[in-house]
Protein backbone atom coordinates (compact mmCIF):
# COMPACT_ATOMS: atom_id res chain seq x y z
CA UNK A 1 0.00 0.00 0.00
CA UNK A 2 2.60 2.83 0.82
CA UNK A 3 4.04 1.44 -2.83
CA UNK A 4 1.01 3.02 -4.17
CA UNK A 5 0.57 5.97 -1.62
CA UNK A 6 4.36 6.79 -3.05
CA UNK A 7 3.47 6.55 -6.95
CA UNK A 8 0.64 8.22 -6.67
CA UNK A 9 2.38 10.93 -4.58
CA UNK A 10 4.89 11.40 -7.23
CA UNK A 11 2.60 11.35 -10.06
CA UNK A 12 0.88 14.16 -8.42
CA UNK A 13 3.91 16.19 -9.03
CA UNK A 14 3.94 15.04 -12.11
CA UNK A 15 0.78 15.77 -13.21
CA UNK A 16 1.61 16.23 -16.98
CA UNK A 17 1.27 19.99 -17.98
CA UNK A 18 0.08 20.84 -13.86
CA UNK A 19 3.12 23.55 -14.37
CA UNK A 20 1.54 24.70 -18.26
CA UNK A 21 -1.31 26.84 -19.28
CA UNK A 22 -4.59 24.47 -19.52
CA UNK A 23 -4.70 26.37 -22.76
CA UNK A 24 -1.46 24.61 -24.34
CA UNK A 25 -1.73 21.53 -26.14
CA UNK A 26 2.27 20.71 -25.36
CA UNK A 27 4.82 21.91 -23.52
CA UNK A 28 5.62 25.87 -23.41
CA UNK A 29 7.04 28.03 -20.94
CA UNK A 30 3.56 29.48 -19.92
CA UNK A 31 2.72 28.20 -16.42
CA UNK A 32 -0.81 28.06 -14.71
CA UNK A 33 -2.25 28.68 -11.28
CA UNK A 34 -4.90 26.02 -11.35
CA UNK A 35 -5.73 22.72 -12.75
CA UNK A 36 -9.67 22.83 -13.85
CA UNK A 37 -11.97 20.95 -15.40
CA UNK A 38 -10.31 22.35 -19.26
CA UNK A 39 -7.35 20.87 -18.30
CA UNK A 40 -8.30 17.69 -16.88
CA UNK A 41 -10.61 16.52 -20.06
CA UNK A 42 -7.40 17.55 -22.07
CA UNK A 43 -5.39 15.65 -20.38
CA UNK A 44 -8.00 12.57 -20.73
CA UNK A 45 -8.68 13.28 -24.05
CA UNK A 46 -4.59 13.32 -25.11
CA UNK A 47 -4.16 10.80 -28.08
CA UNK A 48 -0.38 12.31 -28.85
CA UNK A 49 1.46 12.28 -25.83
CA UNK A 50 2.74 9.46 -23.12
CA UNK A 51 3.46 10.45 -19.67
CA UNK A 52 5.66 7.92 -18.39
CA UNK A 53 6.75 8.04 -14.46
CA UNK A 54 10.44 8.71 -14.27
CA UNK A 55 12.00 8.86 -10.78
CA UNK A 56 15.53 9.86 -11.84
CA UNK A 57 13.91 13.51 -13.39
CA UNK A 58 13.61 14.70 -9.52
CA UNK A 59 15.64 18.12 -10.57
CA UNK A 60 14.00 18.63 -13.62
CA UNK A 61 16.60 17.72 -16.14
CA UNK A 62 15.01 18.59 -19.44
CA UNK A 63 13.97 22.09 -17.67
CA UNK A 64 9.94 21.47 -18.98
CA UNK A 65 8.54 21.91 -15.57
CA UNK A 66 7.56 17.78 -15.79
CA UNK A 67 9.07 16.91 -12.26
CA UNK A 68 9.31 12.71 -12.20
CA UNK A 69 8.25 12.34 -15.79
CA UNK A 70 9.37 10.92 -18.98
CA UNK A 71 7.16 12.54 -22.24
CA UNK A 72 6.79 10.62 -25.60
CA UNK A 73 5.51 12.08 -28.26
CA UNK A 74 3.67 9.96 -31.09
CA UNK A 75 2.66 13.30 -32.92
CA UNK A 76 6.27 14.33 -33.62
CA UNK A 77 7.19 11.51 -35.67
CA UNK A 78 6.99 12.44 -39.22
CA UNK A 79 5.90 9.08 -40.77
CA UNK A 80 2.99 8.83 -38.43
CA UNK A 81 0.63 11.29 -40.10
CA UNK A 82 -2.61 10.70 -41.66
CA UNK A 83 -1.85 12.78 -44.81
CA UNK A 84 1.16 10.61 -45.68
CA UNK A 85 -1.15 8.02 -46.36
CA UNK A 86 -2.02 9.14 -50.33
CA UNK A 87 -5.88 8.48 -51.39
CA UNK A 88 -7.23 7.55 -47.90
CA UNK A 89 -6.23 10.93 -46.55
CA UNK A 90 -8.65 12.71 -48.23
CA UNK A 91 -11.44 10.57 -46.37
CA UNK A 92 -10.19 10.10 -43.47
CA UNK A 93 -9.24 13.35 -42.72
CA UNK A 94 -12.35 14.06 -40.35
CA UNK A 95 -12.88 14.05 -36.65
CA UNK A 96 -16.62 13.37 -34.58
CA UNK A 97 -16.35 14.41 -31.24
CA UNK A 98 -20.66 14.92 -30.07
CA UNK A 99 -19.33 15.96 -26.83
CA UNK A 100 -18.77 19.61 -28.66
CA UNK A 101 -20.64 18.60 -31.84
CA UNK A 102 -22.91 16.72 -33.68
CA UNK A 103 -21.13 18.15 -36.72
CA UNK A 104 -18.11 15.97 -38.14
CA UNK A 105 -14.97 18.31 -38.47
CA UNK A 106 -11.90 18.33 -41.28
CA UNK A 107 -8.52 17.41 -39.06
CA UNK A 108 -5.58 17.23 -41.08
CA UNK A 109 -2.79 16.77 -38.87
CA UNK A 110 -4.20 13.43 -37.47
CA UNK A 111 -1.72 10.43 -36.69
CA UNK A 112 -2.16 7.23 -37.60
CA UNK A 113 -0.87 5.51 -34.29
CA UNK A 114 -2.48 6.64 -31.37
CA UNK A 115 -2.39 6.45 -27.38
CA UNK A 116 -5.77 4.31 -27.74
CA UNK A 117 -4.69 2.43 -30.66
CA UNK A 118 -1.19 1.72 -28.91
CA UNK A 119 -3.21 0.46 -25.73
CA UNK A 120 -6.03 -1.68 -27.80
CA UNK A 121 -3.43 -3.31 -29.46
CA UNK A 122 -1.45 -3.90 -26.66
CA UNK A 123 -4.56 -5.29 -24.43
CA UNK A 124 -5.26 -7.65 -27.60
CA UNK A 125 -1.56 -9.07 -27.28
CA UNK A 126 -2.04 -9.49 -23.66
CA UNK A 127 -5.93 -11.45 -24.06
CA UNK A 128 -4.25 -13.65 -26.74
CA UNK A 129 -0.78 -14.20 -24.31
CA UNK A 130 -3.20 -15.25 -20.78
CA UNK A 131 -5.24 -17.66 -22.78
CA UNK A 132 -2.36 -19.09 -24.81
CA UNK A 133 -0.36 -19.57 -21.32
CA UNK A 134 -3.88 -20.48 -19.06
CA UNK A 135 -5.50 -22.57 -21.30
CA UNK A 136 -4.42 -26.28 -21.40
CA UNK A 137 -5.97 -28.35 -24.41
CA UNK A 138 -4.95 -31.34 -23.13
CA UNK A 139 -6.23 -30.95 -19.35
CA UNK A 140 -10.72 -31.20 -18.86
CA UNK A 141 -10.16 -29.30 -15.43
CA UNK A 142 -7.70 -25.98 -15.85
CA UNK A 143 -5.65 -25.00 -12.96
CA UNK A 144 -3.77 -21.92 -12.15
CA UNK A 145 -4.11 -19.05 -14.22
CA UNK A 146 -6.24 -21.13 -16.52
CA UNK A 147 -8.67 -21.91 -14.42
CA UNK A 148 -9.09 -18.40 -13.00
CA UNK A 149 -10.04 -17.40 -17.11
CA UNK A 150 -12.52 -20.48 -16.74
CA UNK A 151 -14.25 -18.95 -14.15
CA UNK A 152 -14.88 -16.01 -16.06
CA UNK A 153 -15.58 -17.80 -19.54
CA UNK A 154 -18.48 -19.82 -17.39
CA UNK A 155 -19.91 -17.22 -15.66
CA UNK A 156 -20.50 -14.94 -18.86
CA UNK A 157 -21.58 -18.17 -20.72
CA UNK A 158 -24.25 -19.44 -17.81
CA UNK A 159 -25.58 -15.92 -16.16
CA UNK A 160 -25.62 -13.98 -19.32
CA UNK A 161 -25.33 -15.36 -22.94
CA UNK A 162 -27.80 -18.58 -21.94
CA UNK A 163 -30.17 -17.21 -20.23
CA UNK A 164 -30.75 -13.71 -23.05
CA UNK A 165 -30.56 -15.85 -26.12
CA UNK A 166 -30.75 -19.81 -24.97
CA UNK A 167 -28.41 -22.44 -25.49
CA UNK A 168 -28.69 -22.72 -29.40
CA UNK A 169 -27.95 -18.93 -30.08
CA UNK A 170 -26.23 -18.39 -27.35
CA UNK A 171 -23.34 -21.10 -28.34
CA UNK A 172 -23.58 -18.90 -31.90
CA UNK A 173 -22.73 -15.49 -30.43
CA UNK A 174 -20.93 -16.44 -27.28
CA UNK A 175 -17.22 -15.52 -28.91
CA UNK A 176 -18.42 -11.95 -29.62
CA UNK A 177 -19.66 -11.48 -25.74
CA UNK A 178 -16.63 -12.86 -24.48
CA UNK A 179 -14.41 -11.00 -26.81
CA UNK A 180 -16.60 -7.97 -25.22
CA UNK A 181 -15.84 -8.53 -22.09
CA UNK A 182 -12.36 -9.41 -21.80
CA UNK A 183 -11.37 -6.68 -24.30
CA UNK A 184 -12.96 -4.25 -22.31
CA UNK A 185 -12.00 -5.40 -18.72
CA UNK A 186 -8.33 -5.18 -20.18
CA UNK A 187 -8.49 -1.87 -22.10
CA UNK A 188 -10.18 -0.46 -18.19
CA UNK A 189 -7.62 -2.33 -16.21
CA UNK A 190 -4.57 -1.03 -18.33
CA UNK A 191 -5.58 2.63 -18.13
CA UNK A 192 -5.29 2.29 -14.35
CA UNK A 193 -1.29 2.73 -14.86
CA UNK A 194 -0.28 6.20 -14.49
CA UNK A 195 0.91 7.13 -17.97
CA UNK A 196 -0.90 4.96 -20.19
CA UNK A 197 -4.23 5.84 -21.48
CA UNK A 198 -7.77 4.46 -21.44
CA UNK A 199 -9.10 3.52 -25.14
CA UNK A 200 -12.84 3.09 -23.43
CA UNK A 201 -12.51 6.86 -22.37
CA UNK A 202 -12.68 7.64 -26.07
CA UNK A 203 -16.09 7.66 -27.90
CA UNK A 204 -14.29 6.18 -30.97
CA UNK A 205 -13.84 3.17 -29.36
CA UNK A 206 -16.58 3.01 -27.31
CA UNK A 207 -18.78 3.84 -30.80
CA UNK A 208 -17.14 1.45 -32.44
CA UNK A 209 -17.94 -1.15 -29.97
CA UNK A 210 -21.34 -0.56 -29.41
CA UNK A 211 -21.50 -0.37 -33.48
CA UNK A 212 -20.27 -3.86 -33.48
CA UNK A 213 -23.32 -4.97 -31.06
CA UNK A 214 -26.02 -3.26 -33.51
CA UNK A 215 -24.76 -4.55 -36.61
CA UNK A 216 -25.01 -7.80 -35.42
CA UNK A 217 -28.50 -8.09 -34.46
CA UNK A 218 -29.82 -5.97 -37.62
CA UNK A 219 -27.58 -8.86 -39.83
CA UNK A 220 -28.45 -11.73 -37.53
CA UNK A 221 -32.10 -10.46 -36.60
CA UNK A 222 -35.10 -12.81 -37.68
CA UNK A 223 -38.25 -12.58 -38.81
CA UNK A 224 -39.74 -12.04 -35.66
CA UNK A 225 -37.41 -9.49 -34.88
CA UNK A 226 -38.68 -7.47 -37.50
CA UNK A 227 -42.22 -8.20 -37.33
CA UNK A 228 -42.23 -6.85 -33.94
CA UNK A 229 -40.65 -3.48 -35.61
CA UNK A 230 -42.84 -3.21 -38.73
CA UNK A 231 -46.20 -4.98 -37.65
CA UNK A 232 -46.46 -5.17 -33.58
CA UNK A 233 -48.44 -7.95 -32.69
CA UNK A 234 -51.42 -6.81 -30.83
CA UNK A 235 -51.20 -2.71 -32.12
CA UNK A 236 -53.69 -1.74 -33.93
CA UNK A 237 -53.20 -1.26 -37.81
CA UNK A 238 -53.89 2.53 -37.01
CA UNK A 239 -51.18 2.91 -35.07
CA UNK A 240 -48.38 1.38 -37.05
CA UNK A 241 -47.57 5.13 -38.45
CA UNK A 242 -46.61 5.34 -35.06
CA UNK A 243 -45.01 2.63 -33.36
CA UNK A 244 -42.71 1.99 -36.78
CA UNK A 245 -40.93 5.20 -36.18
CA UNK A 246 -40.41 4.64 -32.48
CA UNK A 247 -39.20 1.20 -32.72
CA UNK A 248 -37.02 1.92 -35.69
CA UNK A 249 -35.55 4.84 -33.04
CA UNK A 250 -35.26 2.29 -30.43
CA UNK A 251 -32.41 0.48 -32.81
CA UNK A 252 -30.23 3.45 -32.63
CA UNK A 253 -30.54 4.19 -29.22
CA UNK A 254 -29.22 1.25 -28.31
CA UNK A 255 -26.12 1.64 -29.42
CA UNK A 256 -26.19 5.50 -28.29
CA UNK A 257 -26.62 4.11 -24.85
CA UNK A 258 -24.42 1.41 -24.60
CA UNK A 259 -21.10 3.84 -26.00
CA UNK A 260 -22.33 6.86 -23.43
CA UNK A 261 -22.88 4.42 -20.78
CA UNK A 262 -19.17 2.89 -20.98
CA UNK A 263 -17.95 6.30 -22.23
CA UNK A 264 -19.77 8.51 -18.96
CA UNK A 265 -18.28 5.70 -16.71
CA UNK A 266 -15.12 5.44 -17.60
CA UNK A 267 -14.05 9.32 -17.78
CA UNK A 268 -16.16 9.81 -14.43
CA UNK A 269 -13.30 7.86 -11.97
CA UNK A 270 -10.50 9.17 -13.51
CA UNK A 271 -11.72 13.24 -13.81
CA UNK A 272 -12.49 12.70 -10.00
CA UNK A 273 -8.90 11.28 -9.50
CA UNK A 274 -7.25 13.67 -11.30
CA UNK A 275 -9.55 16.11 -9.50
CA UNK A 276 -8.45 14.95 -6.03
CA UNK A 277 -4.56 15.25 -7.28
CA UNK A 278 -5.10 18.99 -9.05
CA UNK A 279 -6.38 19.95 -5.51
CA UNK A 280 -2.58 19.89 -4.68
CA UNK A 281 -1.74 22.20 -7.34
CA UNK A 282 -4.76 24.17 -6.57
CA UNK A 283 -3.86 24.59 -3.24
CA UNK A 284 -0.02 25.24 -3.76
CA UNK A 285 1.01 23.09 -1.24
CA UNK A 286 2.62 19.42 -0.79
CA UNK A 287 0.65 18.91 3.22
CA UNK A 288 -2.61 18.78 0.92
CA UNK A 289 -1.15 15.38 -0.72
CA UNK A 290 -1.78 13.52 2.64
CA UNK A 291 -5.61 14.33 2.03
CA UNK A 292 -5.78 13.92 -1.42
CA UNK A 293 -3.47 11.46 -2.72
CA UNK A 294 -5.18 8.91 -0.39
CA UNK A 295 -8.26 9.87 -1.48
CA UNK A 296 -7.70 9.41 -5.38
CA UNK A 297 -5.86 5.71 -4.23
CA UNK A 298 -9.42 5.33 -2.94
CA UNK A 299 -11.09 6.08 -5.95
CA UNK A 300 -8.32 4.70 -8.05
CA UNK A 301 -9.10 0.90 -6.17
CA UNK A 302 -12.48 1.67 -6.58
CA UNK A 303 -11.93 1.61 -10.46
CA UNK A 304 -10.51 -1.92 -10.66
CA UNK A 305 -13.96 -3.20 -9.64
CA UNK A 306 -15.60 -0.51 -12.23
CA UNK A 307 -13.15 -2.02 -14.81
CA UNK A 308 -15.02 -5.56 -14.16
CA UNK A 309 -18.45 -3.99 -13.81
CA UNK A 310 -18.21 -1.93 -17.03
CA UNK A 311 -17.65 -4.97 -18.80
CA UNK A 312 -19.90 -7.04 -17.67
CA UNK A 313 -22.35 -4.50 -17.87
CA UNK A 314 -21.63 -3.87 -21.79
CA UNK A 315 -20.93 -7.74 -22.26
CA UNK A 316 -25.15 -7.97 -20.16
CA UNK A 317 -26.56 -5.68 -22.70
CA UNK A 318 -24.98 -6.84 -25.85
CA UNK A 319 -26.59 -10.02 -24.83
CA UNK A 320 -30.02 -8.38 -24.05
CA UNK A 321 -30.04 -6.45 -27.24
CA UNK A 322 -28.91 -9.31 -29.58
CA UNK A 323 -31.01 -12.61 -28.19
CA UNK A 324 -34.13 -9.66 -28.41
CA UNK A 325 -33.06 -9.78 -32.38
CA UNK A 326 -32.47 -13.89 -32.83
CA UNK A 327 -34.57 -15.72 -30.47
CA UNK A 328 -37.72 -17.32 -32.13
CA UNK A 329 -41.13 -16.66 -30.04
CA UNK A 330 -43.34 -18.59 -28.67
CA UNK A 331 -46.70 -16.42 -29.17
CA UNK A 332 -45.37 -16.56 -33.50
Amino acid sequence: MNKFLLILFYFSLAIPGANKSSNDLHPTDHHVEKVDGEYIMHHIQDQTTFEIFNPFDWNDSNGDHYYFTKKIYLHKNEWNKLSNIPFLNNYLNWKWNPSTSLIPETDNDQIIVSKQLIMMVLASLIIILLFKIGYKKDKKVQSGLGNLLEVFVVFIRDEVVYPNMGEKQGRKFLPLILTFFFFIVMLNLLGLIPGSATSTAFFSTTVALALITFFTYIIFGNKDFWKHIFATPGVPFWLLPIMIPVELIGLLTKPFALSVRLLANMNAGHIIILAFIGIIINMKSPWVALGSVPMALAINLLEIFVAFLQGYIFSLLSSIFIGMAVVEHEHH
